[in-house]
């Protein structure tokens, strides 16, 4: 898979952090947040996911949040994955 199709939206909505990607028909995704910045490790938040997902989990403000889907056929082989997007919670 080209990079180019692996894309990643990230909006705030009143019901948590809106991310939106894209994804082809028979694939899977995974959705992985990281709390805090670049070292600290990542944890998959969704598996097999469809777009959008909302990630509803409560977080101080001031926390700085990064998203990034991985991309995967049906045979669980890894294709490819999104950019990082991040936000810090107001």
């Amino acid at each position: 898979m080209n990079s180019h199709k692996l894309l990643i939206e990230l909006t705030l909505v009143p019901a948590g952090r809106h991310i939106a990607f894209s994804k082809e028909l028979l694939e899977k995704v995974h959705v992985f947040r990281r709390v805090g910045t670049e070292g600290d490790e990542w944890q998959q938040v969704a598996t097999n996911a469809r777009s959008p997902f909302i990630d509803t989990e409560a977080f101080p403000a001031g926390t700085n949040l990064e998203y990034q889907v991985q991309h995967f056929t049906q045979q669980d082989a890894f294709e490819g994955h999104s950019n990082i997007v991040r936000t810090t919670l107001n």
